[in-house]
């Protein structure tokens, strides 16, 4: 019944917990995982997850805090992605300037890489964006008109006229356990407004533990807690919210 569209299976603790988690998914009716490169190695290792477990799929690609670090590399994320059909997603690309604006150009580069790499299989970017609002939807607003490729903000924590430009773009949106925080009212309000069309649910583990595990390693199964926050903010059945959000990845990856 849900999907856990954005986790980090290539990362401690889960790595080494994969059974495990997965029996625990299915206890949980969490039916479908993406599991989602952050570089060239954990990319191939998301690969290989995908390949092995028949419910979990995997994406592509360079974060923009590793953009730096991974130089001369971009060629590999395209010959990586098409190497396995369970790679769906490119990503995760964007753009951070939380801590500094010293690599924003070739963090814009690569994000543009990444989408060129997506319009060119029919795929979708995964988007991270922090501290740059403006800057990423300028990236997209230049890529929108190709309806060969799509974009899923992952982990939203902007404002409402941020999402409302965002969905103006056909951008598919993406809740983690944030906005379960009692002090994220804002968020929440975010999350009241937003079709539940345009929306999916995701951990972003083993980061971001939802209320009331905060404090504790996150993991897929926890994704239902996310969902349960958004049936509650919008007054509907978690049923409901967790067949809808899973259709949505489906819709938004093309599969």
């Amino acid at each position: 019944m849900f999907v856990d569209s954005h986790c980090h299976l290539t990362y401690e603790p889960l790595i080494d917990a994969l059974p495990e988690i997965l029996q625990k998914c299915k206890e949980a009716k969490v039916t479908n995982l993406l599991t989602i490169g952050t570089n060239i190695k954990s990319s191939i290792q998301c690969s290989e997850i995908s390949n092995k477990y028949e419910n979990i799929y995997s994406s592509i690609g360079i974060h923009p805090c590793e953009s730096h670090v991974e130089i001369g590399r971009d060629i590999e994320i395209r010959s990586l992605y098409k190497s396995n059909n369970k790679n769906i997603g490119y990503g995760e690309t964007g753009l951070d300037f939380f801590r500094s604006h010293d690599h924003k150009k070739r963090q814009i580069d690569l994000f543009e890489t990444h989408i060129q790499y997506a319009k060119e299989d029919c795929s979708t970017v995964i988007v991270h964006t922090r501290d740059s609002d403006d800057e990423t939807l300028s990236v997209i607003k230049n890529h929108t008109n190709n309806k060969n490729v799509r974009f899923l903000i992952h982990c939203f924590t902007g404002s409402i006229s941020f999402a409302k430009s965002l969905l103006d773009l056909g951008c598919y949106i993406s809740f983690s356990g944030i906005v379960t925080f009692k002090n994220t009212l804002d968020l929440q309000d975010v999350a009241k407004y937003i079709p539940l069309d345009s929306m999916l649910i995701e951990t972003d583990s083993p980061y971001l533990s939802p209320h009331p595990l905060r404090g504790k390693a996150n993991s897929p199964e926890n994704v239902a807690y996310v969902a349960q926050k958004i049936a509650e903010l919008k007054k509907m059945n978690i049923s409901e919210v967790g067949i809808k959000t899973s259709s949505n990845f489906f819709k938004a990856f093309n599969i």
